[in-house]
């Protein structure tokens, strides 16, 4: 299953998986402390992420190289997210997701 997930770039169906969207890896919000691919310059590097400002994030690459203001599009999430943190954005006020955003 992990090398289904790894060759196709999500993860291997089960019956006890949740549903998310068909591009999460790409949309699925990020914070401190996820492992992600980052693009640099259209090949994509693990890393991990090291800060967020706005819609921009720094990163920590594996070989000790930092770089900032990614944007969301230029990093790829290795890992869903739990079911349980997993959180509807959609219908949340510009004021209720910045607040989400911090925790």
């Amino acid at each position: 299953a992990l090398m289904d997930w790894g060759c196709a770039g999500k993860p291997a169906k089960s019956s006890s998986d949740q549903v998310l969207p068909e591009n999460w890896a790409f949309t699925l919000p990020i914070q401190v402390g996820d492992t992600v691919e980052a693009d640099l310059g259209g090949a994509f590097f693990p890393a991990t992420v090291t800060g967020v400002q706005g819609d921009k994030y720094d990163v920590l690459f594996f070989d000790g190289d930092t770089d900032t203001g990614f944007e969301r599009g230029m990093i790829k999430l290795l890992t869903p997210p739990k079911e349980e943190e997993v959180v509807d954005t959609s219908n949340m006020t510009p004021k209720q997701l910045k607040r989400w955003k911090k925790t």
